[in-house]
């Protein structure tokens, strides 16, 4: 069995018991629902607390990544230009008849 077969198999073997749980857990909370209609939402305060919390921890780490790498995208424009700019100043210790074909190179 090669390793991507495994691979997929896998994944769709989550995904089908992920989608099982999942029914399961609504059937459930529909039985219960049924059989005592206030206690069944009593209990969902801090269950919803901690998800958004969990989410919002995620959001976080995203946007915290985003951020330094859009910084580090930044340094390393910033860092060529400023070799480009020294590129171009050099061009002055060369001979002044091979200057300009460089300068025009340089342009393009």
């Amino acid at each position: 069995m090669t390793f991507a077969l495994l691979g997929v198999l896998t994944v769709l073997g989550i995904s089908a018991a992920t989608l099982c749980l999942l029914e399961g857990g609504r059937r459930l909370g529909l039985r219960r629902v049924e059989i005592d209609p206030e206690c069944a939402k009593a209990g969902s305060g801090a269950m919803e607390g901690a998800v958004f919390g969990l989410m919002a921890l995620l959001i976080a780490f995203t946007f915290s990544g985003a951020g330094s790498r859009f910084d580090a995208r930044r340094a390393i424009a910033v860092e060529e230009a400023n070799c480009i700019g020294t590129a171009w100043l050099r061009l002055d210790l060369l001979p002044p008849s091979a200057q300009p074909p460089l300068r025009e190179k340089f342009r393009q």
